[in-house]
């Protein structure tokens, strides 16, 4: 697992504590995620130990790293994690609004990015990411 992986994965922490709450669903999605970033074994406790404190974006997610590939990347997966459950919090979608600015992600690319998702699936790049409900 990569540095940048290991950020965005953090990252989406912070997105899945937005309601208050990490639900089943949403460390399903982490777990996946842990397992296609071939996280070893110890990377993958270390993340579900750092998942069991509840994280926000301002205090939790370290992006000066990140290159723009991994600023949508993230941005996807944690719009596909705040529909995982099935439904939006008012709390999830600003925590979405303030992701975008913390990335500093233009509007068009964000909207782009956002729209993707609500069908349960997102084309980024080569990579096809699905939602799990």
């Amino acid at each position: 697992m990569t540095p940048n992986e290991k950020c965005i994965v953090k990252s989406l922490v912070a997105v899945a504590w937005a309601d208050g709450k990490v639900e089943e669903v949403e460390e399903h999605v982490i777990e996946g995620l842990l397992a296609g970033f071939d996280a070893s074994e110890d990377e993958e406790k270390e993340i579900l130990e750092y998942a069991k404190k509840k994280r926000t974006l301002a205090a939790d997610i370290p992006t000066a790293d990140l290159t723009d590939e991994d600023k949508e990347l993230l941005l996807a997966n944690a719009a596909l994690l705040a529909h995982a459950d099935g439904e939006q919090s008012e709390g999830e979608r600003e925590l979405l609004i303030q992701l975008i600015k913390i990335l500093e992600l233009d509007d068009e690319t964000a909207s782009s990015i956002l729209d993707s998702v609500k069908d349960g699936a997102l084309q980024l790049g080569s990579n096809v990411l699905e939602s799990v409900e």
